[in-house]
């Protein structure tokens, strides 16, 4: 089971280093911070490029860059991954979740729906 996450990013006329005239390079940084040693699991990709499926193991985080087309902008597709034994263990064989501004619901399974927050601190 785990829970797959995705969300675009969307980025227009963001301040980074100067590439070319009204271009500019963009660094994406993405940090592990789930708790109890869990990994990770990314991929981005855009129209004509694809970082493939990246593990993130705890505290450490996966960086990559890009160049805004000629009018400032870009669009990423970024797909995240986890597994959590203790909240997902024994609820579904196949679980469905839904992605909300306040945090995941798990639609499907035992006890669905089930929704977390963000920040459950």
């Amino acid at each position: 089971m785990l829970i797959l996450v995705s969300f675009n990013l969307n980025v227009s006329m963001i301040g980074g280093q100067r590439d070319f005239p009204h271009r500019y390079v963009v660094h994406v940084k993405m940090q592990n911070k789930l708790p109890n040693m869990q990994q990770l699991g990314i991929e981005c990709k855009d129209k004509h490029w694809d970082s493939g499926f990246k593990v993130v193991p705890a505290g450490q985080s996966w960086t990559f860059y890009f160049t805004t087309n000629i009018i400032n902008t870009a669009l990423f597709f970024c797909t995240f991954n986890w597994y959590d034994a203790g909240r997902d263990g024994g609820l579904c064989e196949q679980c469905t979740w839904d992605i909300h501004k306040d945090g995941p619901c798990r639609v499907t399974g035992n006890g669905a729906p089930k929704c977390y927050p963000w920040d459950p601190e």
